[in-house]
């Protein structure tokens, strides 16, 4: 068993001990201020935090500088500094950079030191992590601790490409071709998935091959339907986009690009065809063929000049005959319109064109038309007619409101009322039979109306669609072809009875040609009284009610004569005794685009069978939209006022 210490060498040691923390204490007394301040505490701070870098290509490299600082009267020291991994993020592309601090790092009170961290991704994938720093500062962490957050932006691929591409001015039956590029601009590879067309078969798409040494791209009948499935950052290649128009119709298209974009995965190029200039129409432009025609005797063709554009005026210049054909072919100068004349858009114009042979001969003419239309601004427009001693049959027509026996050349009618045509009455001097060829030659801009069965009946009808005047045109030919040397014109006013006659009618550019039954697009007309809000079913307002399959409210005295599903029809609404001095507003409503996209509305008042007012080609641009157009006074005279906003009615949705 060991033995215990004497107890004077255990006091000993105890005042040894005292004797050397009393010197301690004395040593640090005379060292003064300096020693003292030694112990005070550290203050850390680091800027930036957290630590973010930009997004760059992959392979480069960027450096953020890191300042540290001390803000206290004690040193601060710095006995660790490490990258950790933060979830799945990977920090392989984080580096030490210039003066990284090696060992332990001291930084003088109310001083700073800055050193650099490298960030150099070599994949496209998510980079980030932790700074951690041990300090003896402990106010700032557990046990002095720090841990700052490194983070980037993900390297990802960015297609790029012109929102719009757009063809102002293609004529109906031919074809045009603009290129279009389409890039990354990211930093990381595009993957393309597909590329695909929608909303209208004019247009197309295909692909070129690469351009060569001098920069020439292989001609159009070398493209393909290939397309690279993938670009490197900075990367691009080239489409070619078709047009081919059917019509002269405004119409829309889009092609969506299918990649790994992760903000536009679905990237859509908007399509344009004829929407942006003046467009010309002119009756057989391909070519005016007045058949047989009789010695001597001036055979009459009533030519329209339209302007076929939904929202640009035509400027026509010029009516002249390039060729006569020996001084057969001539142009009556008092049905010629006063040059130059401006079509608004959807306006038509007439003028007469003769052929008069003198022998029994064929002959030849051009007939010359300039205008602004950049695609067919100079229109020369073949002639041809054959004399003959044979007598040309003659063209009668009449017409009445169906379910009148009283036929006439001219008459008036309402809006919504049919007409009931007759050429029954022509006949052929050689006792030949004849066969018939109606046209209308003028209507109001918005009628869509057409003959029924067909144009070759004998007595076809013509529904009015909307108000506004009408003329039909006759002409017979006999069993040779010779045509009725003149034609015969019915014209039809179809003019509004009532008080107020408030007149709805649309285009669809994605619809050139909309038929009833058809999956057009369905806008409402709203007539509003100034007691009332929209869609009101409280009696101060009319309108369509789908829920209720009626008009949506019986405001006196108005009443709703259509509701249009399809852009084929108007849609009015009548009003008498409106009431002195009360104001009625005037409200459209795009209830449904069934995938058509825009529609071009317009409006018109008629006070009093008198046209007060008009707005045309409102651009609607998607479902639900409501346009307050305007409205009327009832005073004497009536009045008008215009507001043309778009507002949220959410009653009606």
């Amino acid at each position: 068993m060991k033995r215990p210490s004497p107890s004077y060498l255990r006091d000993g040691k105890n005042l040894l001990l005292l004797a050397l923390a009393l010197l301690f204490v004395v040593g640090t007394t005379a060292c003064g201020e300096d020693s003292i301040s030694s112990g005070d505490p550290a203050a850390f701070s680091l800027n930036p935090n957290p630590i973010s870098f930009q997004q760059i290509a992959l392979g480069e490299e960027s450096a953020e500088t890191i300042v540290i600082g001390n803000s206290g009267d004690g040193p601060l020291r710095i006995t660790s500094i490490e990258i950790l991994q933060s979830g799945s993020a990977s920090i392989d592309a984080f580096y030490p950079g210039n003066k990284w601090p090696e060992g332990t790092l001291e930084v003088a009170p109310n001083s700073e030191y800055d050193f650099q961290l490298i960030y150099r991704p070599e994949q496209p994938i998510t980079y980030g992590g932790i700074l951690r720093l041990v300090t003896n500062d402990t106010s700032v962490g557990n046990q002095g601790t720090v841990d700052v957050n490194i983070r980037t932006q993900g390297l990802n691929p960015e297609i790029f490409s012109p929102p719009t591409i757009s063809f102002p001015r293609v004529p109906a039956g031919q074809e045009e071709w603009k290129l279009a590029q389409v890039a990354n601009i990211g930093q990381a590879p595009l993957l393309i998935d597909d590329i695909v067309m929608g909303g209208n078969s004019e247009f197309r798409v295909s692909f070129p091959g690469a351009r060569d040494g001098d920069g020439v791209l292989p001609p159009p009948e070398q493209d393909t339907t290939d397309f690279p499935s993938e670009l490197a950052p900075d990367e691009s290649f080239e489409m070619r986009v078709w047009f081919n128009p059917a019509t002269d119709d405004p119409t829309t298209g889009e092609i969506t690009i299918y990649s790994n974009d992760p903000s536009r995965g679905e990237f859509r190029i908007n399509l344009n065809g004829n929407s942006g200039s003046a467009c010309i129409a002119v009756t057989d432009e391909d070519g005016i063929d007045f058949n047989i025609a009789s010695l001597d005797r001036a055979t009459n063709r009533t030519i329209t000049i339209s302007n076929c554009s939904p929202g640009s005026a035509l400027n026509v210049s010029e009516i002249s005959l390039n060729d006569d054909g020996g001084g057969t072919f001539s142009l009556r100068p008092e049905s010629l319109p006063e040059l130059p004349i401006t079509l608004l858009p959807r306006e038509s114009s007439n003028f007469v064109l003769t052929y008069t042979p003198t022998e029994v001969s064929t002959h030849e003419g051009e007939l010359r038309i300039l205008s602004d239309d950049p695609a067919k601004s100079v229109l020369e427009i073949p002639l041809m007619g054959q004399g003959s001693d044979s007598v040309c049959p003659i063209a009668v027509a009449t017409a009445t409101i169906q379910g009148s026996n009283r036929y006439q050349t001219e008459l008036a009618a309402s809006p919504l009322e049919t007409i009931q045509l007759n050429g029954s009455d022509s006949s052929d001097p050689d006792g030949t039979n004849i066969t018939y060829e109606w046209s209308v030659i003028s209507r109001p801009v918005g009628s869509l109306s057409q003959l029924q069965p067909s144009t070759a009946n004998a007595q076809p009808t013509l529904w009015l669609d909307i108000a506004g005047t009408y003329e039909v045109e006759l002409v017979v030919y006999d069993e040779l072809g010779m045509a009725s040397c003149e034609s015969a014109i019915v014209r039809i006013n179809a003019v509004p009875e009532d008080d107020v006659h408030i007149q709805l009618t649309w285009t669809i550019p994605n619809v050139p040609n909309p038929q009833a039954n058809m999956r057009g697009t369905d806008l409402d007309l709203h007539y509003l009284s100034s007691t009332g809000t929209w869609g009101s079913m409280d009696g101060s307002s009319i309108w369509y009610n789908y829920k209720v399959g009626r008009v949506g409210t019986q405001l006196a005295g108005a009443s709703l004569d259509i509701d249009d599903l399809y852009g084929v029809a108007p849609e009015n609404i009548n009003h008498n005794d409106p009431g002195q001095g009360l104001a009625y507003s005037v409200g459209v409503h795009y209830y449904n685009a069934n995938g058509n996209g825009a529609s071009l509305a317009t409006v018109r008042y008629y006070l009093s069978q008198q046209l007060v007012y008009e707005y045309r080609d409102k651009p609607l641009t998607q479902a639900k939209q409501f346009w307050y157009v305007g409205g009327i006074v009832w005073n004497t005279p009536p009045t008008v006022f215009v507001r043309d906003e778009i507002l949220s009615i959410p009653t009606l949705r």
